[in-house]
């Protein structure tokens, strides 16, 4: 090392990335094993909603960064146009998730 550089820390991010991809060669094998409609690929799904239902509650009751600086019923009601969107429109994603975009950058940032 010369002056101020710091070693980049190869040993530990060889180690993160092999664990990484060793559990996603993990999760490859065991998809192509299970079956869809056995209990446990159907507790795999309700899993996978639950992370993502959580995930969207914690950023609209406690967000962090940038979007903490944005007022809650910016959020709340971008969130509530989107679903909104989606059941009136039959499910088509695009359009509330667009919808919802509009209304925060409406709402929550005043870009428009």
């Amino acid at each position: 090392m010369t002056g101020g550089e710091a070693a980049l820390p190869y040993g530990p991010l060889a180690a993160v990335l092999a664990g990484t991809f060793a559990l996603r060669l993990v999760g490859v094998v065991a998809g192509g094993l299970l079956r869809e409609g056995t209990p446990v690929y159907r507790w795999i799904g309700c899993v996978a909603f639950a992370i993502a239902a959580g995930l969207m509650a914690k950023v609209i009751f406690v967000p962090t960064g940038v979007l903490a600086d944005t007022p809650f019923m910016a959020r709340a009601t971008a969130v509530a146009v989107g679903l909104i969107v989606l059941w009136t429109l039959g499910r088509r994603l695009l359009w509330a998730i667009g919808a919802a975009v509009v209304v925060f950058a409406v709402l929550g940032t005043g870009w428009i």
